[in-house]
């Protein structure tokens, strides 16, 4: 297999992931940065899970890594989650911003761990 078909395989899946995350997005509406927080959250769990599975018995392909990676990095969105956090700050308050750093951190390390004790 080309490398030039596993780069495809990576752009397949960000392209795909991009999709999902702004079909959310325009489904999510909210003062505060809901459908980033979900999105995050849910490819949090969707890697646990893959990582999980990979642990386990079953191998993937190489192309099936990719197109998994590209989605997750697609899907989920650190510099939006950032931008929104200074948002907060400048617009709201600064407890606002905190409340959405660490909700989105500690969410999103808890279904990443939560993905992985679902595979075991």
């Amino acid at each position: 297999m080309s490398e030039l078909f596993l780069h495809a395989m990576f752009g397949l899946g960000g392209g795909l992931g991009a999709v999902l995350r702004h079909w959310i997005a325009l489904r999510i509406v909210h003062d505060l940065p809901f459908s980033t927080l979900i999105v995050n959250v849910l490819g949090s769990l969707l890697l646990g899970l893959w990582i999980g599975y990979l642990g386990g018995s079953i191998e993937m392909g190489e192309e099936q890594k990719r197109l998994v990676f590209g989605f997750c990095g697609g899907f989920t969105t650190f510099s939006s989650f950032a931008y929104q956090s200074l948002e907060l700050r400048r617009e709201r308050t600064v407890a606002l911003a905190a409340g959405n750093i660490l909700l989105s951190l500690g969410l999103c390390w808890a279904a990443l761990a939560f993905g992985l004790f679902l595979m075991r």
